[in-house]
């Protein structure tokens, strides 16, 4: 059985308490990078309607995008410079302090970094980035779970599923984090340690 049902109580519990959350600021890197927070879950939420609705292949496409939005946002929030945000609003493009392409790996690295962070996220990178690029661009991964040699039908079992509900949980947590770190609001957060408790006793008990 798969933890869909516990993947859509813990975004329950992150929308009940972002609606009272209020970040009053004029830094412009805290408003792209609490844009980019809230698009973050709004994926999640993408993922939790395409899984209620057995739609599995762009469920695992959206898994990708999940964790480069929420990379973007921290890499906004702390990491580029003025010149860097105004390239990225009004170009559509991320490029490094010296202009020049900046990948996505370096990106990663820049937030551990600057976040004060251990590697953990260019430890994900390292062991899901190809598996994530196939999903999303319907590389052969998504190909042999949609085919079983015979028929073309959706094959993706309840481990599979439950990986990827536990990889979206946790980064969805830490994008209501984010949000929380950057609001002005007392009340942010509210929610922290009942979700927190909620989200470890079946995404991380392993």
């Amino acid at each position: 059985m798969n933890n869909l049902p516990k993947y859509i109580e813990t975004l329950n519990i992150i929308e009940r308490d972002i609606v009272g959350i209020k970040i009053e600021t004029s830094k412009v890197s805290v408003k792209a990078a609490a844009t980019l927070f809230a698009v973050t879950l709004d994926h999640s939420q993408g993922i939790k309607n395409c899984l209620i609705g057995e739609a599995y292949p762009p469920a695992f496409s959206l898994l990708r995008v999940l964790f480069e939005t929420y990379i973007r946002a921290m890499w906004l929030e702390k990491c580029a410079d003025e010149k860097q945000l105004e390239k990225f609003i009004n170009e559509d493009e991320v490029v490094s302090k010296k202009n020049k392409k900046l990948y996505f790996k370096d990106m990663i690295l820049e937030v551990e970094s600057l976040h004060e962070f251990p590697a953990y996220f260019s430890e994900i990178a390292k062991y899901t980035w190809n598996g994530l690029n196939s999903f999303t661009h319907s590389g052969s991964i998504q190909l042999h779970n949609n085919f079983n040699g015979s028929t073309i039908q959706s094959r993706y079992d309840d481990e599979h599923i439950n990986e990827a509900l536990e990889f979206s949980a946790m980064i969805s947590c830490m994008a209501y984090a984010g949000l929380c770190d950057l609001a002005t609001s007392s009340n942010a957060g509210n929610e922290s340690e009942k979700l927190m408790t909620f989200v470890q006793s079946w995404a991380c008990n392993k």
